[in-house]
């Protein structure tokens, strides 16, 4: 067996030598998951892993998560009952939502929590099957290749889409009235005190009159001229005519060509009056007719309202039918037209048919073997998944030369053709993918939308997943684990204990609430829902913000004035000393600590500056106007938030700076937030660890007044790149280079290693990470394989199981790589996000 699997003890503790292990067993530990013994398509879980928490580590986490990923109000969610509510409204809605499951089926899920933020920027994405969403850029998009942010993804980019939606609704209407709607939906004039209609298909009339008559016999029908039909009500008696009132209550009258939509009613249909709208609707305005030069038949739907065109294309989704949006330009107003995938045809003409006339000509269509360079597997899946012979795949296919199935991984395979490779190779992962409920669509377009809106989001339980404008969104939480076995520690432990967590999302004050979502899943960990006690500071100028909101949180902080130099005033300004500004500044911090020492303020600052004689008018009021930016954040203070305060003992602390999230010119504020952190708690530790060396040396057990620092750092890439400077990079370094001696850890999360700094992920002693796809992300942790690694990383990923939850753990202390499965979470996760799953 490989060393690097020990089961001699009953627990696993990784990041302990083996002297200390047998001095303090499983004291000040962690426990984080089970090693995986087995990884097949049933993993089998075996010992506990545990952590160490007792002495300093740098530790790496990599995985992606939720957080902070959000869509627009006006995007549509599919829920159980048929209809499709715009998520700004979902707030008090608790009808479950469509979630793509585990086996890569929709199924309706309940949903949980509301969020809603405002962004500056936004992103909006066009496929080709005509569907458009708006999210933020760090939204991720399901891909063959796993979950991808949308800022990561360009024009070509495949992204899952549902192929299938079969919910429908349990709320029956008379069929007249269904007929009606999609007769005056498709071609009436609904406006000017009238309700008309124009048709000349023979048989489409008498059922239109039929309808007319079922639906109230006190309405006539007259002709108006031109073709058309007048509705109106008998002269006898007062009363309006019921028909428009019927179409004023459902907002259809006074509607334009341009401004049609179908109401909310027909959405909750079940499966076969929505079928017999669907049916009356494509009769009016759907064509069907045989294309001579594609020599094939083709089926459409055209209308001059877009809202109409994709609640259409979202209906034919209840019956699996696929289509695809094109916009046509006229002299008046655009004409979109919706084409169904000649492979459903078929599928069309026996689930909603015409009616009238073209009933005849739907007769005629019959099955053609198309060549489906639509409907296809992305050829991405190659690079996951290869054969382990094609030459044998290819005779059992029955390929005339069986080694040329190898010249596939150049083109995006069939669904058809990679059912066939799974069930020879009997591989149910593959299986799954060919049968799915995903249909791979493609971006055409991603525009960049700079402006204020307010976006929202909602939590899944277990699937972590929801169609929006038929698109799906995901989410992931070691580090929050991490956290909590650090709030579950002894008294004894936990005392010389602080933790302080850079916040840059707003999600971990949900930990003070126990997870409600999967008890059931605890209780198979022995575990159970629990709510942490952890302290949210948030800053003192946001506290209005925070009250008039009444968002969670548990005090402020500030940051010192006195404590930013002059350098640190350049990096947030983005200056140099070339600027006159910079020379200004410079001379101001050194008159005003001569004047008054370490207590001032901005006001201070900008008061003396403006008193200088050796700079222009221009160059004070350029300080000035920067120096005032600064203040308006609400971050700077004459006495600040001491170390002491932040670093308290036996405290778990949440450091939120997610409001400056988005700001135009505060790029840098979060940089600066952690770089005078850990400037100054490296310095006060240094002191302190020299107080505890004297006790030790005098024989003296007293502890040092600053307990031992973990500072756990979310989306890490941004406070160390890899490709730029940062104000957080060189204290950040030095905690990595020599913190470890005085006491200070770093746990740094990413989901983006290849944009981390490389000393950061050579100098780790810990390094956990989810399963990877992204050449160069592979290629970046592999810098950290050390000796006793005999198997190269990307073959560590590609055995890993593709379920969530499965980590690679790599243990310098003990020497042990090995792949485990995460333990549920014991509290709430409130980074959760909808992963846009497209339609």
């Amino acid at each position: 067996m490989d060393k690097s699997f020990n089961f001699d003890t009953e627990d696993i503790v990784l990041g302990r030598v083996s002297s200390q292990q047998k001095k303090y067993g499983n004291k000040a530990t962690g426990y984080i998951g089970k090693v995986v013994v087995s990884s097949g398509d049933e993993p089998v879980l075996g010992k506990k892993i545990l952590m160490d928490l007792a002495r300093s580590h740098v530790a790496i986490v990599c995985g992606k998560r939720g957080g902070g990923k959000c869509l627009t109000g006006d995007t549509l969610i599919t829920i159980e009952d048929g209809r499709e509510i715009p998520i700004k409204d979902l707030d008090k809605n608790k009808t479950p939502v469509l979630s793509l499951q585990s086996n890569f089926k929709i199924k309706s899920t309940n949903k949980d929590q509301f969020f809603k933020r405002e962004v500056n920027k936004i992103l909006e994405v066009k496929l080709r099957t005509g569907k458009i969403i708006k999210l933020t850029p760090e939204h991720p998009l399901l891909t063959i290749s796993g979950w991808k942010e949308v800022k990561d993804l360009k024009k070509g980019s495949r992204i899952a889409t549902p192929r299938n939606t079969p919910f429908f609704g349990k709320t029956k209407i008379r069929d007249c009235e269904i007929k009606l709607l999609a007769y005056l939906i498709a071609e009436g004039h609904l406006g000017n005190g009238f309700v008309l209609f124009s048709n000349t298909d023979e048989k489409i009339i008498i059922d239109f009159k039929k309808a007319i008559g079922d639906f109230d016999k006190t309405l006539k029908i007259l002709d108006h001229g031109h073709k058309t039909l007048r509705i109106s009500k008998s002269k006898i008696g007062k009363e309006k005519n019921p028909l428009k009132e019927y179409l004023k209550n459902l907002y259809l009258y006074d509607v334009r060509s341009e401004t049609k939509f179908i109401p909310e009613i027909i959405f909750k249909l079940p499966k076969k009056q929505l079928s017999l709208f669907l049916n009356r609707l494509f009769s009016c305005d759907g064509t069907i007719y045989f294309d001579k030069n594609k020599k094939e038949w083709e089926i459409s739907y055209s209308s001059s309202s877009q809202k109409l065109i994709l609640q259409v294309q979202s209906l034919l989704l209840r019956f699996g039918l696929i289509s695809v949006i094109r916009t046509k330009k006229t002299k008046k107003l655009p004409n979109y037209e919706l084409k169904i995938l000649t492979s459903k045809n078929i599928d069309f003409i026996k689930e909603i048919g015409f009616f009238g006339k073209k009933e005849l000509l739907q007769k005629k269509v019959t099955t053609k073997k198309s060549n489906p360079n639509i409907d296809t597997i992305p050829k991405e899946i190659w690079d996951i998944y290869r054969p382990k012979s094609w030459s044998a795949i290819g005779k059992e296919i029955g390929y005339k030369n069986p080694k040329s199935l190898r010249n596939s991984i150049n083109y995006s395979p069939s669904r058809e053709k990679l059912l066939k490779i799974a069930t020879i190779e009997k591989n149910n992962e593959l299986k799954k993918i060919a049968t799915s409920d995903i249909f791979w669509d493609e971006i055409i377009e991603i525009k960049e939308i700079n402006k204020k809106e307010t976006v929202y989001d909602i939590t899944v339980p277990n699937t972590h997943n929801f169609i929006a404008n038929n698109i799906i969104v995901h989410n992931s939480y070691t580090m929050s684990v991490l956290i909590e076995e650090f709030c579950r520690q002894p008294f004894e432990i936990k005392e010389r204990l602080s933790v302080l967590i850079i916040d840059t999302v707003g999600i971990f004050w949900t930990m003070k609430y126990p997870n409600k979502e999967d008890p059931e899943l605890l209780k198979k960990w022995d575990l159970s829902p629990e709510g942490l006690d952890i302290r949210n500071l948030v800053p003192l100028g946001k506290k209005d913000f925070y009250v008039d909101k009444k968002l969670p949180h548990d005090g402020y902080f500030t940051i010192k004035t006195s404590q930013m130099d002059t350098e640190d005033w350049l990096g947030v300004f983005r200056l140099t000393w070339r600027d006159p500004e910079s020379s200004l500044l410079s001379r101001t911090l050194e008159t005003i600590r001569q004047k008054v020492g370490n207590l001032y303020d901005i006001d201070d600052i900008i008061n003396i500056s403006q008193k200088d004689l050796d700079s222009n008018k221009e160059t004070k009021n350029s300080l000035m106007n920067r120096l005032l930016v600064a203040k308006s954040w609400g971050l700077f203070s004459k006495t600040g938030t001491t170390m002491k305060e932040f670093a308290a003992p036996g405290t778990i602390t949440v450091i939120d700076v997610s409001t400056y999230k988005q700001s135009i010119g505060m790029e840098s504020i979060h940089e600066l937030i952690v770089g005078i952190l850990g400037k100054r708690l490296y310095e006060e530790r240094m002191l302190y660890r020299k107080e505890e060396e004297m006790n030790l040396l005098s024989g003296k057990r007293k502890e040092s007044e600053m307990p031992i620092i973990w500072m756990m750092i979310d989306e890490a890439h941004m406070f160390m790149p890899s490709d730029r400077p940062s104000m957080a990079l060189d204290v950040l370094l030095q905690w990595i280079r020599v913190g470890r001696q005085p006491g200070l850890s770093l746990l740094l999360a990413t989901q983006r290693p290849n944009k981390l700094h490389s000393e950061a992920i050579s100098q780790c002693d810990f390094f956990l990470s989810m399963r990877m796809t992204a050449q160069d992300d592979i290629l970046a942790v592999s810098s950290i394989r050390p000796s006793y690694l005999n198997v190269p990383m990307d073959k560590f990923y590609a055995q890993m199981p593709r379920d969530q939850g499965y980590a690679i753990v790599v243990d310098d202390n003990s020497e042990k790589v090995m792949l485990v499965k995460i333990r549920p979470r014991l509290t709430w996760d409130g980074g959760k996000t909808a992963n846009v799953f497209v339609d």
